[in-house]
């Protein structure tokens, strides 16, 4: 009778494995509806004791996940950072589909890990491990998500393009660096096979280059804020719902901050970091900007799209070009709330009025 008993129990957990590797594996094609199939959990660089676990737990994977989530801990309070890059792509393999575990991650590795370190170059390399994180493996498994799209342009823009971290040159230099084989002295593309082949380690779409410089205007692809953009760019039409103002707004950020510094103007050689204002981009960008407001017509949208009119307009009289100027004021008054009276031209020039 004890034996029957305990065979019956072995069946009841043999039979609870298999109805939870089913459903496990059923929720898992819904979520992949879209996914290219080359997008799978399976992958060929990871232990075969991983492996087990991403095809074969089914329902237990999530237990297994937690297990790594406690290790990865442990790791980063012993300073094991080697072990914890490895083991960050782990977890995200045990739920690939799921985009907040890949956001995490690479933020992780990016902003905390990173900062620990003393030598400019070992943070860099935490900060391209993040990048490396969302945008090799990420994306690879989940090409829809406006979310990593955003994730990975604020890292160009925020983590690279500003200046609160103290080693920003290193990461600065480093991506000018890395870009100039497939860029003419100006920062803007070269367009050949050599540069399509090697942007490829980058990710990055050549013919998609081109047409952002059709767009928007030369675009300089040695700064942050332009890879932030052409990361942004991509998650707009992935974006429904709330995230349709976040992805529009990543958009808008880097071609705010390349309006006003987004060109290059110090010495590469004498690594004398300069940017100075780029004209030619504030009304490519502020054509882009009231397109978004009018498909996302939110408060904040306006806010945001009626401030940068006014500074660009009054960057764009001090380096006296009246007539774009006035080409962004008569956009200004497009947009400007309903029931208030929009400022003059004067007063926005002088900046009489506050907005």
């Amino acid at each position: 009778m004890r034996y029957a008993f305990r065979f019956g129990l072995i069946v009841l957990l043999v039979a609870t494995c298999v109805l939870a590797a089913w459903q496990s594996r059923t929720l898992a094609q819904m979520r992949r509806t879209g996914v290219p199939e080359t997008a799978t959990a399976y992958a060929a660089d990871v232990p075969p004791g991983l492996n087990f676990l991403l095809v074969g737990l089914g329902g237990f994977r999530g237990v297994a996940a937690e297990v790594l989530w406690f290790r990865a801990a442990r790791l980063q309070e012993q300073g094991r950072y080697l072990e914890l890059v490895q083991l960050a792509r782990w977890i995200t393999l045990l739920d690939p589909h799921a985009a907040e575990n890949w956001a995490y991650n690479a933020w992780n590795l990016a902003y905390n890990i990173s900062v620990m370190m003393s030598r400019p170059e070992d943070r860099l390399r935490w900060v391209l491990n993040g990048i490396t994180l969302l945008r090799d493996d990420g994306l690879r498994y989940n090409p829809k998500s406006a979310r990593l799209y955003r994730e990975l342009a604020w890292l160009f823009q925020n983590k690279i393009g500003d200046t609160q971290d103290s080693a920003h040159l290193t990461y600065k230099f480093y991506l000018a660096e890395a870009m100039k084989p497939f860029v003419q002295t100006n920062g803007l593309v070269k367009v050949s096979d050599a540069t399509r082949q090697g942007l490829a380690a980058w990710r990055m779409d050549l013919g998609r280059m081109v047409s952002m410089e059709k767009e928007f205007g030369p675009l300089d692809w040695r700064l942050a804020p332009t890879h932030a953009l052409y990361w942004a760019l991509q998650g707009v039409p992935l974006a429904t719902g709330p995230d349709t103002f976040l992805a529009f707004n990543a958009v808008c950020q880097p071609l705010i901050i390349l309006s006003f510094n987004g060109r290059f103007v110090g010495d590469f050689e004498k690594r004398m970091w300069r940017t100075a204002a780029h004209p030619r981009l504030a009304v490519a960008a502020a054509k882009y900007m009231v397109d978004a407001l009018h498909h996302e017509p939110t408060a904040a949208q306006r806010e945001i799209t009626v401030r940068y009119l006014g500074a660009a307009i009054r960057m764009l009289m001090q380096e006296g070009d009246l007539f774009a100027a006035q080409q962004l004021y008569a956009q200004l008054k497009t947009v400007f709330p309903a029931g208030e009276q929009a400022p003059s031209f004067d007063e926005v020039i002088h900046g009489e009025r506050a907005f």
